[in-house]
């Protein structure tokens, strides 16, 4: 587990070759551009915002992969499409998708309000309004009206009619020539329009018709999808080399650029810069210099540098947090869900949805570990759905043996969980001071805040006294003596004397961390509490089950299945929330606190997101 480290290179070229050279680089894809602003990064987004166009197909794109049940992708153009230029025919077919996508909006909004209207009218049967020249320009009103509320019928002056009934309203007819006024009755006029029944239903059929020609031809058009996403991540590609582009220095008949490396691309840019024509140097970058930050974690821990760039990536100089937040985001979670038939259903998804899930290794990974390790840990902790293992007379005498954790052991509970945040919090410490061992004033610290943290462990087990005071007092004077050195070697370069002062007083303010220390500490109960919480919930279901199968043998059977079901769904769609939130929490935000692995940016290479010779060549 470690940061690469990079060389900061500049390349020079005669500046007639820059489009040739930039073009090698960037298939060379692995150099970090440096802007000529000083900023950390050219290439976190391009520079140049896409064409019109370029929008366009990215809509286009979207659109096409939420198609219902779209076509096998094709992976060249059709023959009648190749007479064209590439620009042109990729500008005919997202006007195409995009009218699609427009008009099949537009239908399904018709269809919505035709569907509203239907719901409305139905109840009043299929009629035909009259002309107004029929009725002598009298016109019809309609209202539901409560039944409880029958007696404002009786102070209406305009004639009335009562066209049916349900059991909750009167279906209420006001013959008026204008609309009688809003107070004339306790409900609002109901808005059923001037066409009938049928022949909404009419346009509804037509509509619906419509809209599956629609849907066809999405699903037709789907087929191009592949060939756009390919085309627009050209577009990407040009637009970011007319930015690295701007970024490049022009000097009589030069052009340089200036870029990070990987130390182990050394190599590879060498014999590049030999068979292409330019020159470069590589340095390791000086103190003042900010390179980007690429974790390389060993192989079977890779996701827990995805889960490092979730929240704040590590600073250049600092240390790679990722094989700790893997491991113990793992523990967090298993301690959390303590079940082990949560686990194991969560386990047969993963497996039946493995394929959905192969082409991003890392979350598959990531969940086969989480799921595992929680199956461990409720095989441990004795919990199946909500059942104690021991309190199954036909459980296989293997599991009870198994179950040495138990919930239900307050104090024992509260004791491990306590015991897993010194653990983590001494783990970061040692991990930072690892980093930071050239550094004097970090080892006071650092192993100020160890014997801190001893002094309290002792106290907290009543030792004697002289040892937790011992370690206390110590541990003080050393956090203390460090954050003194460390600011007065800040304070080295403050101009007044107040500031050197100021800067000083900060190593006795450093102890006011000891009362957020013992906080975070107890932070980790969490783990016991919601794994307590997430069994009596489950407890609590198989109960109400019993209780729904005792009331009645027959039906009962129903009712106990569909508390047991949806009560225990419920319950694991929260032990997984509980269990992510709390269990990333608890790395970001403790761990972090404590390990202070800084915050750094992300490599980000100079490198072709698709290379197409053959489209290249056609256009």
């Amino acid at each position: 587990m470690s940061i690469s480290r990079f060389y900061k290179v500049s390349i020079a070229a005669a500046e007639k070759d820059e489009d040739r050279i930039l073009d090698c680089l960037q298939r060379f894809g692995r150099l970090h551009i440096i802007p000529r602003d000083g900023q950390k990064t050219a290439t976190e987004e391009p520079g140049p915002a896409l064409s019109g166009q370029d929008k366009q197909t990215r809509e286009a794109i979207l659109y096409l992969h939420q198609a219902p049940d779209p076509n096998r992708p094709l992976s060249r153009w059709p023959v009648h499409h190749r007479d064209k230029p590439m620009r042109q025919r990729v500008q005919e077919l997202v006007t195409r998708v995009l009218n699609n996508r427009d008009q099949l909006r537009e239908v399904n909004d018709t269809i919505d309000g035709l569907k509203e209207r239907i719901r409305l009218l139905r109840p009043w049967g299929d009629f035909t309004l009259p002309p107004d020249t029929c009725v002598e320009h009298f016109r019809l009103w309609f209202y539901l009206l409560p039944v409880n509320k029958r007696s404002a019928l009786d102070e209406l002056t305009l004639p009335w009619q009562i066209a049916g009934r349900s059991m909750r309203h009167y279906y209420l007819i006001l013959i008026s020539p204008d609309e009688p006024d809003k107070n004339i009755l306790p409900v609002e006029r109901e808005h059923l329009g001037s066409r009938s029944l049928q022949t909404l239903e009419e346009a509804l059929e037509m509509r619906e018709a419509e809209r599956e020609d629609l849907e066809s031809e999405r699903q037709r058009l789907s087929r191009f999808r592949s060939l756009l996403q390919q085309q627009l991540r050209a577009a990407n590609d040009e637009a970011m080399r007319q930015y690295v582009k701007t970024q490049t220095e022009k000097q009589q008949t030069l052009m340089t650029l200036q870029g990070w490396l990987p130390a182990a691309d050394t190599a590879a840019l060498q014999a590049l810069a030999d068979e292409e024509g330019f020159a470069f140097v590589a340095q390791p970058p000086a103190p003042e210099d900010n390179p980007p930050t690429l974790l390389q974690p060993a192989k079977g821990f890779r996701p827990g540098a995805m889960l490092a760039g979730i929240y704040q990536l590590p600073g250049y100089r600092s240390w790679d947090p990722s094989v700790h937040l893997y491991l113990s985001f793992a523990l967090f979670f298993a301690m959390i869900l303590s079940d082990a038939g949560y686990s194991l259903i969560l386990l047969a998804l993963l497996f039946v949805f493995r394929k959905k899930l192969a082409a991003n290794k890392n979350i598959r990974d990531l969940l086969f570990t989480l799921f595992s390790t929680a199956t461990v840990w409720g095989v441990l902790a004795g919990g199946y759905l909500g059942f104690d293992i021991n309190a199954i007379d036909q459980a296989p005498e293997i599991l009870k043996q198994l179950n040495i954790i138990h919930l239900n052991h307050y104090n024992a509970m509260m004791t491990i969980s306590v015991l897993v945040g010194i653990s983590h919090i001494v783990i970061a410490q040692l991990s930072l001071l690892a980093n930071r061992r050239h550094k004097t004033s970090e080892w006071f610290i650092r192993a100020g805040w160890l014997a801190v943290i001893a002094g309290g462990v002792c106290f907290w087990q009543s030792l004697a006294p002289v040892y937790w005071a011992s370690l206390l007092i110590a541990g003080a004077l050393a956090v203390v003596s460090g954050s003194t050195m460390a600011a007065l070697q800040q304070a080295a370069n403050a101009a007044t004397l107040s500031g050197k002062l100021m800067s000083a007083a900060k190593g006795v303010l450093a102890l006011t961390g000891a009362s957020g220390l013992f906080g975070d500490i107890l932070s980790y109960m969490r783990l016991f509490a919601l794994g307590l919480a997430s069994a009596s919930l489950g407890l609590t279901f198989n109960s109400l089950a019993e209780q729904a199968l005792n009331a009645s043998p027959g039906i009962g059977v129903v009712f106990a299945a569909l508390i047991f079901l949806l009560g225990h769904s419920v319950n694991l769609g929260l032990a997984i929330m509980s269990a992510t939130v709390h269990g990333l929490r608890l790395n970001f935000i403790e761990f972090y606190n404590w390990g202070e692995p800084g915050e750094g940016y992300a490599y980000t290479p100079f490198c072709h997101q698709a290379y197409a010779p053959t489209e290249r060549r056609e256009q």
